[in-house]
């Protein structure tokens, strides 16, 4: 995005009809403390199939990538990676990372796109599960303690437990915005998975102040947020400064990668 030089555009008629005073008193107009009650994460039971190995009248169980035998004799657990990246391709259509089999689990069971999900983790960590930021957030979703606190996650370093923590946070913030629909919903709930709600509720705050709809991303919540970079507008709001800007770049490019992601699955479907 153009940074606050166009916002400054999108705004100006309204900015200078109000002024700075004029936005200050619409804010404190606004009674943005709404309670949400966010109810918790559906449960998802684990596939379990039964499978005949190589030697005769031996069964296992499989469930949840872990292999029981009958007959009580101990056999390998396959390894993180073996159960993640074996032949993507028969069950996906396309191999993205070598997660997409992890990712697919637990987006399914939070009732979102894998490749939604792999989108953001490109973004959030090119898919290094030993990534860490400045800020305290680890692994390929780059949870952070306050969203694994959020979800109620203990165990959120390890590549399964950070995409599981990870797509209940982005479950938990669907919920929290469900007033908005479709790729608006999307595109929001994305934006506060990066920035944090308090501030996407701060901007939309802004929204209704300048008369925009806050559960509308395009020419709406994009151009609010970038405010938050604003001293003369932050400090009138309760969650203070934000790097709006980042979080509408952010927001685009993961959009635009999903998008990427789907139809290099169209393609591949179609060479079958």
């Amino acid at each position: 995005m153009g940074g606050a030089s166009f916002l400054v555009v999108a705004v100006r008629g309204t900015a200078a009809t109000l002024g700075v005073a004029a936005v200050g008193a619409l804010l404190h107009q606004q009674h943005p403390k709404t309670v949400v009650e966010v109810p918790a994460p559906p449960a998802t039971a684990p596939v379990v199939a039964a499978a005949r190995v190589a030697r005769p009248a031996t069964w296992s169980l499989r469930a949840g990538g872990w292999y029981i035998r009958v007959d009580g004799a101990e056999v390998p657990v396959p390894s993180l990676m073996e159960q993640t990246a074996s032949r993507p391709r028969a069950s996906l259509g396309i191999t993205i990372s070598p997660f997409d089999r992890l990712i697919a689990y637990h987006a399914k069971a939070e009732g979102f796109d894998w490749r939604l999900i792999a989108a953001l983790i490109f973004e959030e960590s090119h898919f290094d599960p030993a990534s860490r930021s400045d800020k305290g957030a680890v692994g390929l979703m780059q949870v952070r303690p306050i969203a694994a606190e959020a979800v109620g996650a203990r165990e959120f370093e390890t590549p399964a437990g950070n995409v599981q923590t990870g797509v209940q946070y982005l479950r938990q913030l669907d919920e929290m915005f469900h007033a908005a629909h479709g790729r608006e919903r999307l595109a929001i709930i994305l934006a506060a998975y990066n920035v944090g709600p308090g501030h996407v509720r701060d901007a939309q705050t802004l929204a209704r102040a300048f008369g925009y709809d806050p559960n509308r991303w395009q020419d709406a919540m994009e151009l609010m947020l970038p405010l938050l970079e604003h001293p003369s507008i932050y400090q009138q709001l309760p969650n203070g400064y934000a790097k709006g800007s980042e979080t509408v770049a952010y927001v685009h490019r993961i959009l635009e990668r999903y998008e990427h992601y789907k139809r290099e699955t169209l393609a591949a479907s179609a060479s079958e």
